[in-house]
């Protein structure tokens, strides 16, 4: 590893204050890490992630790392060896290589949090936006994860209260949810309250938009307006006005009307790109692997750089959705993703 850099300067980069100089130096430092230790082997799960969120999050996808000629000479082959999947140690190589800037960047926000059946109490809360042009993946408390779209906001607690998981959200978020009735999971948005039965759906809901819909995958979510005295009763049970949607459903609301519309055409392609699938590729190159996914995940994949077609890929993307499958491309062969339009995706 190279000479460690100082906090200033981090903070310096941060804040896109750096020279051209600077944001080299900041850029050969994190390349430094690719070959160190694991240092976080002995954190647990949770703080992995909570790690993984904040820091990850506000460094890694800053940072747009400067084209690699020597790759004009000889292709890339990545391998893994027995059941270790690809994505699995670019997750772990990615927490490692930021560890060390956990001491300043960390910070929770106290907010208050209200429910009929607890006083108010200051809780520490997690505070996510997307700000990039890619869908950024967060892990909950409870290992349930949320898919955050461009430009997309998701608050939660820290801990969940022992009655109910509540989160709140702007924008388009994906949710999986991890089952367990005795503690409901209840989502808040701008325009409706969305109460988790299943596991798996799609809610867009934003103050930029005169609409908010929900859509669901797997299980069933009923969903219904939300009103100025925000949630009354944190519990699994259908209560007036509520609608409850099942697989292939999908609900929205329309604000001028303030009317919430049940059983509206869903778009499966809004849903196809978070379908979990099954795909391993051996020896092959990447020209060859884009039609796949583009038929796979009903969408439109395009390599702008001519030399990332050439590069060859063993790899196991088993239960893996799209943007698991673009997150595990950026990190191993340094492509950046934008995505363009509803199902247009450049890669670069």
């Amino acid at each position: 590893m190279k000479k460690p850099i100082s906090i200033n300067l981090l903070e310096k980069y941060l804040n896109g204050n750096c020279s051209d100089a600077e944001v080299l130096l900041v850029k050969e430092w994190y390349q430094s890490f690719k070959d160190e230790h694991d240092y976080v082997s002995d954190v647990d799960f949770i703080e992995e992630k909570e790690i993984e969120e904040r820091i990850y999050h506000r460094i890694i996808e800053n940072i747009n790392l400067p084209a690699d000629d020597s790759r004009d000479d000889e292709m890339l082959k990545i391998e893994r060896a027995g059941n270790r999947s690809i994505g699995k140690w670019f997750a772990a190589a990615a927490v490692a290589a930021i560890f060390i800037t956990v001491a300043y960047l960390v910070a929770y926000k106290p907010v208050k949090y209200n429910t009929e059946q607890a006083a108010a109490v200051t809780i520490e809360e997690v505070n996510i936006t997307n700000n990039t042009n890619q869908i950024y993946k967060s892990v909950l408390p409870d290992n349930s994860v949320v898919w955050l779209s461009p430009g997309a906001n998701l608050r939660y607690p820290k801990s969940f209260a022992e009655k109910a998981r509540m989160v709140s959200m702007d924008g388009e978020c994906f949710f999986e949810v991890t089952k367990n009735p005795q503690r409901p999971f209840i989502i808040s948005s701008q325009s409706i309250v969305t109460k988790v039965w299943g596991t798996s759906f799609l809610v867009r809901d934003s103050y930029k938009s005169a609409t908010a819909d929900v859509s669901v995958v797997t299980g069933k979510v009923s969903v219904s307006i939300k009103h100025s005295a925000g949630i009354h009763n944190p519990v699994l049970k259908l209560e007036k006005g509520e609608i409850m949607l099942y697989p292939h459903q999908k609900a929205t609301y329309l604000a001028d009307l303030n009317v919430l519309k049940p059983g509206t055409t869903i778009r499966e392609r809004d849903l196809q790109l978070y379908t979990r699938l099954n795909l391993s590729f051996e020896g092959q190159p990447l020209r060859d692997i884009i039609p796949v996914l583009n038929t796979k995940f009903n969408v439109h994949i395009k390599v702008m750089n001519e030399k990332l077609n050439h590069f060859i890929f063993n790899a196991d993307f088993a239960g893996f959705n799209l943007p698991d499958v673009l997150e595990a491309l950026k990190k191993s062969i340094n492509v950046n993703y934008e995505i363009k339009d509803d199902n247009t995706i450049e890669l670069n």
